[in-house]
């Protein structure tokens, strides 16, 4: 199964977790408080659990395809996706009606994903083809496919330059993508096996998360340099910023922890305990709330973050994954 294989392969000496997640570019104010949910990927169990992140549980349990991983959200557009890398598939999901639309089949290793706002395209990072697929959810057909580095993973979007960022895990760089012409235009060496990404609110620095360096690149956006690198925890997996673009939230599989990181200094400011292997990465559309999707125990750990204490732990399924943007907020 895929699955195992990109186990054996990315961490064959250790008995842990695959890779698989990234984060795409940031919630807005437009955002309605009212319907707030939380699309947890649980890639043991074949579902998405559905967290009403308001009222701090779940829902509702979603089947998906085989071993769900990447979830995108495009709110304008009432849709989320989810890629399944054992089916080759992306699950398109309804938003207002909390069911699976269909299945779209997408290629030989579909991880990364992210939409952009209306849902009008989706970009699918493909594993083992070592490209972007460019797909149009209403059709199910691909218009595109970019090639790009070498095992694609994490993957953030800037409407605003109409530009694509991709972590090339085996290359270690990242790969600047411009949608207009549908090329490569920088590649940007970062650490050792960039995986999960972030990006600030107005576009200007995106962040490499290096799984087996341990530490996150900051990357320049104008310049197209790496201006620091921050060291964290132990096997980093996903980032994301937070909506006023002053913190950076780090998840550390093998230390069960996240890293705050202050976007002006980018310095580490405090280190929080969440559950077994924490993933994925995402905040309220306020921000004030920081899930995180862990792994080991099929639970999320919801975090104040202004006291970065943990408030609750909710029980999802085995395998909580999240890779990628997974809270989104209705009109």
């Amino acid at each position: 199964m895929l699955f195992t294989l990109i186990q054996q392969t990315i961490k064959a000496t250790r008995f842990r977790v695959a890779f698989f997640v990234a984060f795409s570019l940031t919630l807005t104010a437009c955002f309605d408080a009212d319907k707030q949910y939380a699309l947890i990927s649980n890639q043991l169990a074949d579902n998405v659990s559905v967290i009403d992140v308001n009222a701090g549980e779940v829902i509702k349990e979603i089947s998906v395809g085989d071993a769900p991983a990447g979830v995108a959200v495009s709110p304008e557009g009432s849709r989320a996706f989810i890629s399944n890398p054992d089916s080759r598939t992306v699950s398109v999901i309804d938003l207002k009606t909390l069911e699976e639309l269909h299945q779209i089949e997408i290629g030989a290793g579909p991880v990364g994903i992210v939409a952009d706002s209306r849902g009008e395209q989706v970009y699918v990072a493909d594993w083992y083809d070592n490209h972007i697929s460019v797909l149009d959810p209403e059709s199910g057909e691909i218009s595109q496919t970019i090639a790009v580095g070498q095992s694609p993973a994490g993957m953030v979007l800037d409407e605003r330059q109409q530009r694509l960022y991709v972590a090339n895990r085996d290359d270690n760089a990242v790969a600047f993508v411009d949608l207009t012409s549908g090329q490569v235009v920088r590649s940007v060496s970062v650490g050792k096996s960039p995986f999960g990404m972030a990006i600030t609110p107005d576009g200007r620095f995106i962040y490499s998360v290096n799984v087996q360096s341990s530490n996150v690149s900051v990357i320049d956006t104008e310049t197209a340099e790496v201006v620091t690198t921050i060291p964290v925890g132990e096997w980093p997996y996903c980032a994301v910023v937070s909506p006023d673009g002053k913190k950076l939230y780090v998840t550390n599989q093998d230390d069960s922890t996240i890293s705050i990181i202050d976007v002006e200094t980018n310095q580490v400011t405090n280190t929080v305990d969440v559950e077994d292997t924490p993933e994925g990465i995402d905040t309220s559309a306020d921000g004030s709330l920081i899930y995180v999707a862990n792994w080991g125990n099929g639970t999320v750990s919801v975090i104040d973050a202004i006291t970065e204490k943990t408030l609750d732990t909710i029980k999802t399924a085995k395998g909580s994954r999240a890779f990628g943007e997974f809270i989104t907020t209705l009109d």
